[in-house]
């Protein structure tokens, strides 16, 4: 008769425990990094926002054909960053999730 001593396949609880603790600070971990996401994308919509508004003011001001072009194409390129930035940080947000 063979027997086999099945606890030889269980975890130890000292396993079980570092493995607990693994996920606690992993979960820590990616919940920082979410927070750091989040506040790039809070300063990158501020940010954008003060320069258009400041590009608008500097159209109003001189009101030369050459400027207002040249202030649209900067608007134009500006919107284009914040669209992509925050398709950027919400790629990295729900890669983020998807680990946690």
């Amino acid at each position: 008769m063979i027997l086999i001593n099945y606890n030889l396949f269980l975890p130890d609880s000292d396993e079980e425990e570092n493995d607990k603790t693994d996920i606690q600070t992993t979960i820590k971990t990616l919940s920082s990094k979410m927070e750091d996401l989040n506040t790039c994308n809070d300063l990158i919509g501020r940010h954008g926002s003060a320069l258009q508004r400041v590009l608008s003011e500097l159209e109003q001001l001189d009101g030369s054909p050459e400027v207002a072009s040249k202030v649209k194409v900067i608007n134009e390129r500006a919107t284009m960053f914040r669209i992509t930035s925050n398709a950027m940080i919400n790629v990295g947000t729900s890669e983020v999730w998807n680990c946690v």
